[in-house]
């Protein structure tokens, strides 16, 4: 890893791949298309009290990494946006409220890859909350909320006008999101199905009206820019958690505090290979790709496990979300 030097403008630093250094060689290199990112920003240093020639000096001053050859997927893309009617942009927001949604434990989310790792950590966990399950449809799942958040603090408060309003209207409502995987280690995804029995809502009392069955994604595609990774698309599910104005709020089911535009869950297939009971044949790609044997709990088990990522992107929104998943089997 190295710096720019930025004491000065820069204008652009790019590094070409083999392949775009051989296409200039041959005198056939040309952008077709290219993607921004502000990863490395730290919006916080804006200061909008001192003079205009200063606001954002320290930002202009953070040490910018060089260009990469073989960057990671960029984090926080930036949009190119027509319209200039638009105040405020969805977020995709982790639910952790609703009773079957997975709690991140040491920041991460724990997938069992079989029944007897799922029974160790319940007991390790003294709960269900912090384990999801390869397969399981009707377990704890992931829930994620793409709405507002933080114009209820402008008085935009999550109406079923301010839905259409703020949402609707300007296309940002997802009816589906793209999830990617890491095919080495998870093979499928789940997530809602639709139909009537599927539904994210609060009762006029305020309580929670959930339920969100999952099934087997469609389809997958080949996911370009991260290698190894597949696409698999979700649906959305239309947001119904409204202000009541009871003495039950809205945001003790959602994780939004304004105008609400979808949900979805979702869980994943681990790899066949990678799911053998303690005891049974441990898999390479644990030690080739992760930890084996560890007393992660001093419960007297030891696991294997891999850490891996996967993200989630809004269809319409392209609001987006870096999912850490620690894949674990029981070893012993």
């Amino acid at each position: 890893m190295a710096f720019l030097d930025n004491s000065g403008d820069i204008i652009l630093d790019s590094v070409l791949t083999v392949d775009g250094r051989l296409r200039m060689a041959q005198g056939t290199f040309k952008i077709t298309k290219f993607a921004l990112g502000d990863d490395g920003i730290n919006y916080a240093l804006y200061n909008p009290n001192t003079g205009s020639a200063y606001t954002d000096l320290q930002i202009l001053q953070t040490p910018v990494e060089v260009a990469h050859t073989q960057a990671a997927y960029i984090n926080y893309g930036l949009l190119s946006i027509t319209r200039n009617d638009m105040l405020y942009l969805p977020r995709l927001k982790l639910n952790e409220l609703v009773q079957r949604a997975v709690v991140t434990y040491g920041k991460v989310f724990y997938l069992a890859v079989n029944s007897e790792t799922k029974t160790a950590l319940n007991t390790q966990f003294q709960t269900k909350k912090y384990t999801l399950v390869s397969e399981t449809t009707t377990g704890t799942q992931l829930i994620f909320e793409t709405g507002l958040d933080g114009a209820g603090n402008d008085g935009i408060t999550g109406t079923p006008s301010n839905q259409s309003a703020y949402l609707d209207n300007l296309n940002l409502t997802d009816k589906s999101f793209n999830v990617y995987v890491d095919a080495r280690f998870l093979t499928n995804v789940y997530g809602p199905a639709r139909g009537a029995g599927t539904k994210f809502t609060n009762q006029p009392s305020g309580q929670e009206d959930v339920s969100l069955p999952l099934v087997a994604a469609g389809g997958r595609a080949a996911t370009q820019g991260l290698t190894n990774y597949t696409t698999y698309t979700i649906n959305g599910i239309r947001n119904r958690v409204y202000y009541t104005g009871t003495s039950t709020a809205a945001t003790t089911v959602s994780a939004i505090d304004g105008p609400r535009g979808s949900v979805t869950a979702l869980n994943f297939k681990v790899d066949n290979g990678l799911t053998a009971v303690a005891g049974g044949n441990r898999s390479a790609k644990y030690s080739l790709y992760g930890s084996i044997g560890q007393d992660l709990f001093s419960d007297g088990n030891t696991y294997d496990y891999i850490d891996t990522l996967v993200y989630i992107v809004g269809a319409s929104s392209q609001a987006q979300y870096q999912i850490p998943v620690r894949i674990i089997r029981q070893a012993s």
